[in-house]
């Protein structure tokens, strides 16, 4: 009987623990009309991301993931694809984290090599991103990412190095519609030009615009809906894009 009891105690402890990393895995689903990144027009078509996460912490803070996107229609004849790896730490006032991007939307050659991660041919790039908010009564966010290694190079081979650093402001929080405005430039600390802009110049205005947000009831659900109005002068480029997260 004891050795019944403990057998019994032993698999309900294996069930609770396996219960609780159960609950640190996570997915989401997003919808946009488009998809936009730090000022590059990645999709004019409307897309899917899907995002499937594993925490380590209680506080989903420090979390290892893989992010897809997926056109949901063609656009000028290229059909968004898009799968990328991330580790990455998170709070509401820093984070840090290491991409692994692979869009083989527009590559030349065999769009599928997703497993050459050789630095001169790959078609990954791995970026640097990074974020600090001001504080709590003056939200102003800091974004910064460097490529440092992959499908950032010059036409001789050499690494780019192009760098985004982004200020986000939010001007009306709590509100029946929150306000935030963003501006971004773009440099390259290596050889070349960074991918951001048209390519011409060193340094470049890339990003800015204003995203508004609000819940829109669905059904008895309040679901998350945001606009951003965005342009890069850079490439002469703007586009207004509507978004949501399903879940």
């Amino acid at each position: 009987m004891k050795k019944f009891l403990l057998l019994l105690a032993s698999i309900s402890f294996l069930n609770f623990s396996y219960s609780q990393e159960i609950d640190k895995l996570d997915f989401n689903l997003n919808l946009e009309t488009s998809h936009i990144w730090n000022g590059i027009i990645v999709s004019k078509a409307p897309a899917a991301g899907i995002d499937i996460n594993y925490a380590f912490d209680k506080k989903n803070n420090l979390k290892l993931g893989v992010w897809g996107g997926v056109g949901l229609s063609d656009a000028n004849g290229k059909h968004y694809q898009e799968v990328d790896y991330y580790f990455k730490y998170n709070t509401a006032r820093w984070g840090l984290g290491i991409w692994d991007v692979f869009n083989n939307t527009d590559l030349t050659g065999k769009a599928d090599e997703i497993f050459n991660y050789d630095n001169k041919t790959t078609g990954h790039r791995l970026d640097l991103r990074g974020y600090y908010v001001l504080s709590e009564n003056f939200p102003l966010k800091l974004d910064v990412v460097t490529s440092f290694y992959g499908n950032d190079r010059n036409a001789k081979g050499d690494q780019t190095f192009s760098t985004y650093t982004g200020l986000t402001y939010s001007v009306l929080r709590d509100k029946k519609v929150d306000l935030d405005v963003f501006f971004g430039t773009a440099f390259n600390l290596g050889k070349g030009y960074n991918f951001y802009g048209d390519g011409t110049k060193d340094f470049d205005v890339v990003n800015f615009g204003l995203t508004v947000s609000k819940d829109v009831p669905v059904l008895g659900y309040k679901l998350p809906v945001s606009a951003t109005a965005m342009w890069n002068p850079s490439r002469k480029e703007g586009i207004i894009h509507l978004s949501t997260q399903l879940f």
